[in-house]
């Protein structure tokens, strides 16, 4: 009699999702717009390592983010 055997394979180790990978320019900006200038600000700073090339516009966007947080206390 073939007896069943049930392997069970934990993949979760392998299908993590890098969530630095998944920003966007976009991203920061809706952020941006519902006024989670936190997560924006964090955004600007994943895409500074990710596009070092454009570091200073982005540098210049966590600026604005952190005058428009100060003034919207």
């Amino acid at each position: 009699m073939p007896t069943e055997q049930n392997t069970v394979i934990d993949i979760s180790k392998s299908s993590r999702i890098d969530h630095n990978e998944l920003m966007t320019e976009t991203l920061a900006r809706v952020y941006l717009e519902q006024k989670k200038y936190k997560n924006a600000i964090q955004a600007y700073k994943i895409l500074i390592l990710k596009y070092p090339e454009k570091s200073s516009f982005f540098a210049d966007r966590i600026k604005a983010v952190e005058k428009l947080r100060k003034d919207n206390k």
